[in-house]
């Protein structure tokens, strides 16, 4: 069995994702509903979204960018994306260099996505136990993303390739993160693929065009 292999035991269902099509207005909800307006106005936040379509992000390129796809819609490995660009901001922007890394590695971080749904479904590693004073054991589960992000001197040095981990090297890496250059820590990207389908099966209707009244967390 090869080493790719070992790390994706659930490999035969790589392809199975939920069905999932949001409007920029529901995403925008639900980006929101996530916590990822880091209290910013409505306003400010739809037009932060928008934006990071001129960076390709989450979007092939040509999608949403053209009359006939004006009207987007966001599936499930779209919504990954997008969660995982406002996760990485720096003082409320996505730099660059990020947003290219995120581009780039694009045909590998899908697989990872929709690994992440069937990590929610049944998971893919064991968990890991941390014990507390008292003798409790909380449990820590999920499959962690890697993107092996590092900076030196203020400047990106690193991005990729993304690889999974389990728990356990997601708790060793927290434990060795002493170092400078380690900007970005391992993510739980089943706790954002939870996320995702859960609060998405809550989105509001609503309604396209100029004078729509917009559904937006306060």
């Amino acid at each position: 069995m090869s080493k790719r292999e070992k790390r994706h035991p659930l490999q035969h269902d790589a392809d199975a994702m939920p069905s999932i099509a949001l409007t920029h207005g529901q995403t925008v909800w639900l980006m929101g509903e996530m916590g990822l307006r880091q209290g910013v106005s409505a306003s400010t936040f739809n037009y932060y979204i928008k934006s990071l379509r001129k960076l390709g992000i989450p979007f092939e390129k040509g999608k949403g960018q053209s009359d006939g796809h004006r009207h987007v819609t966001y599936d499930f490995e779209e919504l990954m994306e997008l969660t995982l660009a406002l996760l990485l901001r720096v003082y409320g922007w996505l730099p660059d260099d990020v947003a290219a890394g995120l581009r780039n590695f694009r045909d590998d971080l899908r697989p990872i996505y929709r690994l992440a749904y069937q990590d929610s479904l049944k998971r893919i590693y064991p968990p890991a136990f941390l014990s507390v004073p008292k003798g409790e054991r909380n449990a820590i589960e999920g499959l962690f993303l890697d993107l092996n992000i590092r900076y030196a001197a203020g400047h990106m040095i690193d991005f990729g390739p993304p690889r999974t981990i389990s728990p356990v090297e997601a708790m060793s890496a927290y434990a060795r993160s002493q170092s400078p250059a380690r900007a970005y820590l391992p993510l739980n990207v089943t706790a954002v693929a939870e996320m995702i389908v859960g609060n998405s099966r809550a989105v509001p209707s609503i309604r396209r065009g100029r004078g729509a009244r917009q559904e937006t967390p306060a």
